[in-house]
């Protein structure tokens, strides 16, 4: 049976000292009740129903990121690490699908956006519905480039495969250097020479695609109250 290495969600505070001196995002939270103003509650319940979808799947794209990184994909078997990357197939799958949920509320906002007649809510919920809805497509789009990047992986292996037991069924005779010792015969291309490495790569592009959800979500969270209250 696969033994996947535990999963360690990200944390929530910074492990290290800050690269930039800029403030880091505001995190984006579902919105609770509304102090200072009524809520507009049918815009609390689509906004609630995207923020949700994206921040399932911010715990999602962590889990990816650090099996990516941490899993010893080159002690695994074939059989395993096709298991694995089942895995994470399945997850990446499971955003697409709540990015394309998420945008179905996001577009609800808008709607509430162009049909408000103060000026400076309207602007504040469409600031608010448009940062909200790049974050569940960035989101989207990690998912899609991940599947990607193990499409284009697989069948490069599936051309190897092929390609080595054609050479299995109708063997050539070995190619004879100027000794007349036979020579090496060149490596197929296709498989890699290290999944790890491959892995830790799609893990980076994950974490660095990470970074602009984070800052789109921030700017949801900024905007969020004054989006939803004051009907």
């Amino acid at each position: 049976m696969l033994m996947l290495l535990p999963i360690v969600l990200a944390l929530a505070t910074d492990p290290g000292p800050a690269a930039s001196s800029a403030p880091p995002p505001t995190p984006l939270t579902e919105i609770g009740r509304v102090r200072a103003l009524p809520a507009c509650v049918p815009i609390v319940a689509h906004a609630n129903g995207a923020i949700s979808q994206a921040l399932d799947n911010d715990r999602t794209l962590a889990i990816m990121s650090t099996n990516a990184h941490n899993i010893d994909f080159d002690k695994l078997n074939s059989l395993q690490r096709r298991n694995a990357v089942e895995v994470m197939l399945r997850q990446a799958e499971a955003i697409r699908v709540a990015s394309s949920s998420g945008d179905v509320e996001v577009k609800k906002l808008r709607e509430y956006a162009a049909g408000a007649s103060d000026p400076e809510r309207k602007a504040e919920l469409k600031a608010f519905a448009d940062a909200l809805g790049g974050a569940l497509y960035r989101q989207k789009k990690a998912a899609v480039e991940f599947m990607r990047d193990v499409t284009i992986m697989r069948g490069r292996e599936d051309a190897a495969e092929a390609h080595d037991l054609m050479r299995q069924t109708n063997p050539v005779p070995p190619n004879l250097g100027a000794q007349g010792m036979a020579t090496t015969p060149p490596i197929l291309p296709g498989v890699p020479d290290s999944y790890n490495k491959q892995f830790k790569a799609i893990g980076d592009t994950l974490d660095t695609l990470a970074t602009g959800v984070q800052a789109d979500e921030g700017l949801a969270a900024d905007h969020s109250i004054a989006a939803t209250s004051g009907c």
